[in-house]
């Protein structure tokens, strides 16, 4: 099988997201970014079409139905929203942490029934004399949340926690992923309990890990592709020296190169989709994918800002959206760097 092929049932969900991208997300990127609105109605369309469950086991609720859709289904997302695509992968982040930890808690994250947000381990939170102890810093869906699925530590040991009724959160007004609701997140006096601890805490939150890892590269593959779109009708429309800018070599060059890089993101994506649908580790695969992924989403928007020229600095043509989001999901997660320090061990230690 091809690794860009998909099932008939897989094709069949990848159809109905971009479906829904076309007639609903699409329509209102540009002005929720603008106006920082959270997708509130967005999200509760991918609820209604039962998407927070599309990689939970169908033995716990869910569609069972592995990675390889999801990753199809969030690149047509992440054309049009970022934001969107980044709120989905929270919610699959703690429906899958849930899951490993055989919680109660699981079917309403499945439900979509309000936002759930995902705190990782990069965040250094601690669990001390009872009590959540530290700031988690630019949680999507941390504005909106009520409940907060948190990666901790106990006296250095890992342990999954689930959070409410927090004392103190900022919303941010970030580079980026304006539309996610993206919020410092301070724990103190927060009401809490514990999900596993130990071993099981540690795999819940690899598993989650490795969600957004692997899910922001789909995420980025989406922008960049959107990103050379973009310059593409641009460039074919646009006059100067007597001809359009697409019989330009420079600027086509610009465009080849874009689609160069973000091809061969696409397959790293794809392949740690596949790997770890079929029960392997596809840590490193999802690692470079996400780092490969978010460097050509960058690139190809930075291209497609100096295509469009002057053009390319107004929120109407969106590339510098892209942009800004590109650059936003470069800090998530940890960070670029610190994903770039994961490999360096993995691979070469």
């Amino acid at each position: 099988m091809h690794n860009l092929q998909l099932t008939e049932d897989q094709e069949l969900i990848v159809d109905t997201v971009r479906k829904f991208v076309a007639d609903s997300v699409a329509p209102a990127a540009q002005e929720h970014d603008e106006h920082r609105a959270f997708a509130t109605n967005e999200f509760a369309g991918l609820a209604e079409l039962g998407l927070f469950g599309l990689a939970v086991a169908e033995a716990s609720g869910g569609a069972g139905m592995g990675f390889v859709p999801f990753v199809a289904a969030l690149e047509g997302i992440g054309e049009h929203s970022s934001s969107l695509a980044r709120l989905w992968i929270g919610q699959v982040q703690c429906a899958l942490a849930l899951e490993s930890a055989a919680s109660s808690e699981l079917e309403s994250v499945v439900a979509g029934i309000e936002p759930v947000a995902f705190v990782g381990p990069e965040h250094g939170l601690r669990l001390e004399g009872g009590a959540i102890v530290g700031t988690a810093r630019m949680v999507p869906a941390g504005a909106v949340a009520k409940r907060f699925v948190v990666a901790a530590t106990d006296a250095g040991k890992p342990v999954l926690l689930l959070a409410s009724g927090l004392g103190e959160r900022k919303a941010l007004r970030g580079l980026g992923l304006a539309s996610a609701g993206c919020a410092n997140v301070v724990f103190a006096g927060a009401k809490m309990s514990v999900l596993a601890h130990g071993d099981g805490a540690d795999r819940a939150i690899r598993r989650a890990q490795f969600v957004a890892w692997l899910g922001t590269a789909a995420t980025a593959v989406g922008g960049g592709f959107a990103s050379i779109a973009a310059s593409r009708r641009h460039a074919g429309e646009r006059i100067a020296f007597g001809k359009p800018l697409l019989a330009q070599e420079a600027v086509v060059r610009k465009l080849v190169n874009a689609r160069h890089a973000v091809d061969a993101a696409r397959q790293l994506v794809w392949h740690a989709a596949r790997v770890q649908d079929l029960g392997e580790d596809a840590t490193v695969a999802a690692v470079q994918a996400r780092l490969a992924a978010v460097d050509a989403m960058v690139f190809a928007a930075d291209e497609a800002i100096q295509i469009h020229g002057g053009f390319g600095y107004t929120v109407e043509y969106h590339v510098e959206r892209h942009y800004r989001d590109g650059k936003t999901l470069e800090v998530l997660d940890g960070g670029s760097e610190a994903l770039r320090s994961l490999l360096a061990v993995r691979q070469f230690a």
